[in-house]
């Protein structure tokens, strides 16, 4: 009875283990994801290739996060006609089941727009970090890398796995009926099995079999019996040996430690696209290929900012456009140009510039979708670009280009003599006062960082100095200007001690002059303006803004001109009372209608507005001019000192591809030695054994019911075909990827010196261009202060003035945007240059530590390169092999 129990046992053991089917999905998903993360967590120790985040779930702000349970995933939307061949295709009826876990018309997260911070106006503020952030939570591209590594890791597990102990077990049942020669029973047979890998290459197996039948017809068991085997085989020729033996688990591993550096770059070339909108070579994720360079959607955040602060610039120079077209209009209705031809180029170039801001705006915001979608993001959410990097580049402020235009437009209002002055211009001057002593405020903090920089900028004018030194000792001449530090310096002290000062001084007088327009009464101003009887302030300012003019009695021409009113209408309004008296009447007659508009055309009263309203808007312009000047100037680059030699040292130490490089060629060179074993013959030791029980007793085993064997099994190799050419493949894959290697390592070389190169031309570039943008301020200076200026005595203005007054505006707009792209430029192959040389480095949100100065890298000991060891010149090397 004792044996009976045992032999129960150990079925019901057998039967469990056969029985059991298998636990739940996502027992199984969660043990997957422990044990690829724990391979993860052990290949992510080193720093130099260290990746902070590398989970593959969604964060759950993420529009690709998944609402549902990943074992249970609702039905997503169908395709009506495809989804009836689920339910019946080929003439039979399909599975009622696929609804079980419902339906669902959401792919993607339907709340990840709640999470999203906005501003009042329903937009994202998108400056350059944030950008970064929402690239790495919601794009699909960043995630799928993020996937690869899992895989490449779940790879390394498999392996592992292999040289794990294995256990296996089965259980079967089996009813028989009765036979002539047999009586009815019940059979079960129960197994388990226990298998490893070998890391010489050999497998040993070790097994339990149990197996019970049970007679139905007097309901005892029957018989009972097992078997333990175990069997070992170990090759010692083909197959035999670590080498061979652990070649795909250590090829997996040095795949897995690939893809590990190969994320790093790709999380360092990311960064460096949805900033720049290039990521440079070598940064495609774990699974793509090697040297594969992904384009980015958009021109990058710098794109977005470079064109948006072109606009702000068209916007600027359509403004001036505006003005000077009414300026021409004005001075052909004063008789001082030849004919309409230089006002219909005015009018013509104001179209132009505004088809062209019209251009710009709509390719800004197509832009816009473009790069919004490359962050993985829906092209209909509204975002607002904002970066302290634009802030830079607002040569002149934002608020003082509105208030121009307000000026502009108010100045356009007086211009138009058949209306009548705007009854609360008073109002509007006020206005325009306090704002621009606000203004002047900022200008004069610019004024203040400018005094800041000067040590930073005469330190870059001295290097760029040695910089240039070599090539102008080549022949090369650059102009003195653009590099002595001497002519640096002087400009700025004139800038401060002379020409702010006079701006300021001339922008007061204005000051005073519309003071005195605000804050006295119509009648009285008049009889001012009549008599010539202005306060001492006042008269200081007209003479220091050269409006003597309107204090003085009317010049001959005007007297002229005055004669020619017609006497009826003379007769009509004698005196300026009357004149306005009619205006103000509620029904005033059409002849005394036009009789004001007659008389506003040589109303004194009116022209000493515009006057002064036309001197205060030189003076708004050239304060203008004068901070773009002065924020000019204050603008520096972090330098970059380093040769391209020293750069190709840094990167040879450093570079991760080109560590990955050197693996993927030791991967070709081992191939040599695992497809050489393939040509030996088959020579394995074998052992097998087993021990059974005796006297239908399954737990009874007896030395006389066991057997063991030893011996060797062999196979000659007589044809080795395949292997043969197999062998000659690896001969020749590793010979051409010796050359691809040198071959990439050229390249690297190329793109380095090629980079290094081009940081040194676009710091020399970036101070040509500021020059220009100088020299062309000073144009439109001096072609607004000709036209503040027109000519007197009768003679009219040159034909060319329209033409030089484009010219000087666009050129203003050329010079101030090549000198923005030089230094989108300068800054894109600063961050590439840190990428190329390896050196580049994230911080734990994936953004990228600004290294500051680049300059030559001290290698240390732990990061000492490996030296190559030459080929020895031996006679036994240098044969040809010739069969």
């Amino acid at each position: 009875m004792d044996r009976f129990f045992c032999v129960l046992c150990l079925f019901a053991i057998a039967a469990g283990l056969g029985g059991h089917t298998g636990c739940g999905r996502q027992h199984y998903r969660v043990k997957a994801d422990r044990e690829v993360y724990s391979v993860l967590q052990q290949g992510n120790c080193n720093p130099r290739w260290k990746v902070d985040d590398y989970g593959i779930i969604p964060n759950a702000t993420s529009r690709m996060a998944d609402p549902f349970h990943p074992d249970r995933e609702p039905m997503p939307c169908d395709d009506p006609s495809a989804h009836r061949k689920m339910h019946y295709v080929a003439g039979m009826k399909g599975s009622h089941h696929w609804h079980d876990n419902g339906d669902t018309r959401y792919t993607e997260n339907p709340c990840w727009r709640h999470y999203l911070l906005v501003n009042e106006k329903g937009e994202v503020p998108l400056d350059k970090e944030k950008a970064v952030e929402l690239a790495i939570q919601h794009s699909p591209e960043y995630q799928s890398a993020l996937e690869n590594l899992y895989l490449s890791a779940m790879a390394v597990s498999r392996e592992r796995f292999n040289y794990d102990v294995r256990f296996y077990g089965g259980d079967s049942v089996l009813a028989s009926t009765a036979t002539a020669t047999s009586n009815p029973s019940i059979r079960n047979s129960a197994h388990v099995r226990a298998e490893r890998r070998l890391a010489t290459g050999g497998d040993w197996v070790v097994g339990l079999a149990n197996s019970i039948t049970w007679s139905l017809n007097n309901g005892s068991w029957q018989s009972s019996g097992s078997l333990i085997n175990a069997s070992l085989t170990q090759p010692l020729l083909r197959g035999a040996g670590r080498k061979v033996a652990l070649e795909s688990l250590t090829q997996a591993e040095r795949n897995f430690l690939a893809a590990v550096r190969q994320m790093v770059l790709f999380q360092q070339g990311y960064y460096t696209r949805i900033v720049t909108g290039s990521s440079g070579r070598h940064t495609s994720a774990p699974s793509g290929t090697s040297g594969a360079n992904t384009p980015s959607l958009a021109s990058g955040f710098y794109g977005l900012l470079e064109g948006q602060i072109q606009i702000q610039n068209q916007r600027r120079t359509m403004v001036g456009s505006e003005d000077n077209l009414d300026r021409f209009v004005e001075l052909f209705d004063a008789g001082q140009l030849e004919n309409k031809y230089q006002v219909e180029q005015m009018r013509q170039n104001l179209l132009m510039s505004q088809s062209t801001l019209l251009g710009q705006v709509n390719s800004y915001q197509a832009n816009i979708e473009t790069y919004v979608r490359s962050l993985g993001l829906p092209p209909d959410l509204e975002i607002s670009i904002s970066d302290p990097l634009l802030e830079q580049f607002q040569l002149t402020s934002p608020t003082l280009t509105t208030l121009t235009e307000d000026v502009n437009a108010f100045l356009a209002l007086i211009r138009k003599k058949d209306q009548p002055i705007p009854e609360n211009f008073r109002d509007t001057i006020k206005d325009v006062i306090r704002r621009t002593e606000g203004e002047i405020a900022v200008f004069n903090q610019d004024l203040e960082a400018l005094q800041k920089s000067m040590p930073e900028r005469i330190q870059g004018l001295q290097n760029l100095k040695s910089l240039l030194a070599e090539r102008m000792a080549s022949g090369e001449r650059i102009d003195p200007s653009v590099y002595e530090a001497e002519v640096f310096e002087k400009r700025i002290t004139k800038l401060r001690s002379e020409e702010v000062p006079q701006t300021l001084s001339r922008l007061r007088a204005t000051f005073t002059l519309l003071h005195l327009l605000v804050d006295t009464e119509e009648p009285v101003l008049r009889e001012l303006i009549r008599s010539k009887s202005f306060s001492p302030a006042a008269l200081k300012a007209l003479k220091d803004l050269k409006l003597e003019k309107t204090a003085e009695s009317s010049s001959e021409e005007d007297q002229v001109r005055l004669q020619k009113v017609p006497e009826e209408s003379t007769n009509e309004l004698k005196t300026l009372k009357e004149v306005l008296d009619a205006a103000s009447s509620e029904q005033p007659t059409t002849e005394a209608q036009q009789s004001i508009a007659r008389l506003r055309q040589k109303d004194e009263y009116r022209d000493w507005i515009r006057r002064v309203t036309s001197a205060f808007q030189y003076e708004l312009v050239s304060l203008s001019l004068m901070q773009t000047r002065t924020r000019l100037d204050a603008m520096t680059l972090v330098p970059v000192a380093i040769t391209a030699e020293e750069a190709f040292q840094t990167a040879s130490e450093r570079r991760l591809d080109l560590m990955n490089q050197k693996s993927q060629l030791v991967d070709r060179w081992r191939q040599i030695d695992i497809r050489a074993n393939r040509l030996k013959g088959v020579l394995n030791l074998t052992f097998n054994g087993n021990a059974g029980t005796v006297d239908r007793n399954g737990v009874h085993f007896d030395g006389s019911n066991s057997n063991f064997n030893v011996g060797l099994a062999w196979d000659s190799p007589l044809t080795r075909y395949e292997e043969m050419m197999d062998y000659r493949s690896s001969q020749i894959a590793y010979q051409n990827a010796r050359r691809n290697y040198y071959t990439y390592v050229d390249g690297v070389l190329s793109e380095l010196r090629s980079t290094v190169r081009d940081v040194q031309r676009s710091q020399i570039d970036f101070e040509i261009r500021r020059n220009q943008v100088l020299v062309d301020t000073v144009r439109v200076d001096l072609m607004q202060l000709q036209m503040e200026r027109p000519p007197q005595g009768g003679r009219r203005i040159d034909t060319n003035t329209a033409r030089e007054l484009i010219d000087a505006f666009n050129g203003l707009l050329r010079s101030q945007n090549d000198f923005l792209s030089t230094w989108m430029r300068y800054q894109t192959l600063r961050m590439l240059l840190d990428q190329n040389m390896g050196t580049m480095e994230l911080d734990d949100q994936g953004r990228w530590i600004d290294p500051g100065v680049i300059g030559s890298v001290t290698t240390s000991p732990e990061h000492a390169p490996s030296i190559p060891i030459p080929f020895i010149e031996t006679s036994r090397l240098n044969r040809r092999y010739v069969d």
